[in-house]
């Protein structure tokens, strides 16, 4: 496993290696994210569908996570990726596997990452969301304060 700062990362500052899963971090150090890629981690996050679209001096989140990144630009730049490979994961997962793990992929390895890392922003596989502790964006607070005008003038009508 290699860490890097998510700049970085989308700089592909790092040694080519079968990594297949990947963990946000925040500047508190929050688990924020975790998810894999049976290809290239980089082209899911920044090829066509991936969490970010990132040309030139365009940035914007397709994805919670992404958004979450990009509402928090410039500091987000310095949040933190992990870049895990399978034999990573089968290291990290091993009391919760069987003794022999050379049919385990990565889809089954990572219900068990999620759970053990409890990820703020990961739904699926979730048992008990961990924290986010990254304080609201400006973008983050006019949104939730729009959010509410329009539920008051839609549901507090007199």
């Amino acid at each position: 496993m290699i860490e890097l700062t998510f700049l970085e990362f989308h700089e592909q500052q790092y040694d080519a290696q079968p990594f297949c899963l990947y963990v946000i971090k925040n500047a508190g150090k929050d688990v924020l994210y975790v998810g894999i890629s049976e290809n290239d981690i980089w082209e899911r996050w920044f090829a066509w569908g991936g969490h970010m679209t990132w040309d030139s001096n365009v940035i914007y989140g397709e994805s919670p996570i992404g958004v979450k990144i990009e509402n928090h630009l410039p500091d987000s730049f310095q949040w933190i990726i992990q870049l895990w490979t399978l034999m990573d994961c089968l290291a990290f997962c091993r009391e919760e596997l069987p003794n022999d793990t050379s049919e385990i992929t990565i889809q089954d390895l990572e219900p068990i990452m999620i759970r053990k890392l409890s990820p703020a922003l990961n739904g699926t596989y979730n048992q008990k969301r961990g924290n986010d502790t990254t304080p609201k964006s400006k973008k983050e607070a006019e949104r939730e304060k729009l959010l509410d005008q329009m539920y008051k003038e839609i549901f507090d009508k007199e």
